[in-house]
């Protein structure tokens, strides 16, 4: 089964026509550019208005006789929606240019050429080893790797999970799977409609997840989930994902890798999208280590965390299940445009996912200048465990509603219990 072009739309880059892929959430075009772009889509049905998100990008555009013409001179992410129907975007997903192409000779390289599609299965990645998939190839298939260290995945092409969305929750393997793996690479590729979690290093150090896009349907569709490593930065992702987009966890995945710490995690410039499950940033629900630290999330837009209706729902969440101290968290230059459910959901708790019998805690959280651009104002929960297990010294700085600049909880619509020293400046 080939992966279908889009019926809705046809574009036009510089005059010449790009392909536009068709999944069953979105219709995207991929491709790459580093200078003045002149981007011309023709529209195939009737719509009123258009909406080009991230807002804070201000694009400019113009339309006659459903021809939209826009203009970009740098790559980006962006998302279209027409008359503010969700279940028809497109994603403009311009990339920048492939530097530093392997060797298709080299026998440590997996090279993927354009314009085919392959069937790999579930393919295990050995130490020194390259993956590159070039624009318009197609890999149907998996990654997996163990103790392998310095192992690549690049290109411009697209990763397809779809394989295995009628198989039972124990056949379907996540994406790509490094464990206990050090200096990991993901770049500019993207990944489709995985049957589980999609980039998932356990008990990894020194990983780099840069520039790729992932547009997920299934529930627990996650995008990338940092489970027991150090030392990760996620820069550049565009994500679509049927549950949440980032997540941080500390979970045993075997008895050789174990629960491992989480430490200096960086997710910096990502374009996010939430639907109907899970959180768009999280720390939780598994948090089964000593501790979880030195955690950044900086310069992101927000543009969908959709409601879901159960524990989650969240755009910025920590939900320490398990034993954890989670500590140390800064969250910063964050645009949010539709946040549905909670803006921020801060728990000690017990849960379904919980192990440990004993609870964690949370301390020196963070939030400086975060701006809620667009949509209503969420509520917002901060709530400990117990007297023993409770949230403590969280500032929140410069929180912004629509240009006006919230200053207590409850103007930010926000409960607050078992907690100390909860701060607004």
């Amino acid at each position: 089964m080939d992966i279908k072009p889009s019926e809705k739309f046809r574009i036009y880059i510089n005059g010449q026509e790009v392909f536009v892929y068709q999944c069953e959430v979105a219709s995207y075009a991929l491709f790459s550019a580093s200078n003045d772009l002149e981007i011309e889509i023709e529209i195939l049905f009737s719509y009123e208005k258009v909406k080009i998100r991230p807002l804070t990008k201000e694009i400019q555009y113009e339309i006659k006789d459903n021809i939209m013409k826009i203009k970009s001179d740098n790559p980006q992410k962006l998302s279209l929606e027409f008359d503010d129907d969700i279940t028809n975007p497109l994603f403009l997903l311009i990339n920048p240019p492939v530097t530093n192409k392997p060797d298709p000779a080299d026998p440590g390289v997996h090279y993927f050429a354009s314009g085919k599609t392959y069937d790999i299965g579930l393919m295990e990645l050995q130490e020194d080893e390259t993956v590159y998939i070039e624009e318009r190839a197609v890999v149907r298939g998996a990654f997996t790797a163990h103790q392998a260290d310095n192992i690549t995945i690049k290109g411009r092409g697209i990763i397809d999970g779809s394989k295995w969305h009628n198989r039972d929750d124990s056949e379907r393997p996540k994406m790509f799977t490094p464990v206990r793996c050090s200096n990991v690479t993901v770049e500019g590729v993207t990944w489709i409609n995985g049957p589980s979690w999609h980039v998932v290093p356990i008990a990894c150090e020194n990983v780099l997840i840069e520039n790729i896009n992932i547009i997920s349907v299934v529930m627990t569709g996650d995008g990338i989930d940092v489970v027991g490593s150090e030392d990760v930065k996620i820069n550049n992702c565009f994500m679509r994902t049927n549950d949440d987009c980032i997540a941080l966890k500390a979970v045993s995945y075997d008895d050789q890798a174990g629960c491992k710490n989480v430490r200096d995690v960086k997710v910096t410039n990502c374009v996010l999208w939430n639907a109907s499950c899970g959180n768009a940033l999280e720390i939780g629900y598994e948090t089964r280590a000593e501790v979880i630290e030195n955690i950044i999330f900086e310069d992101c837009d927000i543009i969908r965390c959709e409601y879901e209706g159960h524990q989650s729902g969240g755009t910025f969440t920590i939900h320490n299940g398990d034993r954890a101290l989670i500590k140390n968290v800064l969250y910063r230059n964050i645009r949010v445009e539709d946040s549905r459910e909670k803006l921020i959901d801060i728990k000690i708790l017990f849960s379904k996912y919980s192990n440990d019998e004993t609870r964690g805690q949370v301390q020196d959280i963070k939030f400086q200048d975060i701006k809620i651009i667009d949509g209503k104002l969420p509520v917002s929960i901060i709530r400990g465990y117990n007297e023993e297990h409770m949230i403590n010294d969280v500032i929140i700085e410069d929180l912004f509603y629509k240009g006006e600049k919230i200053t207590n909880a409850n103007q930010a619509k926000m409960v607050v219990e078992l907690a100390n020293n909860i701060n607004f400046v």
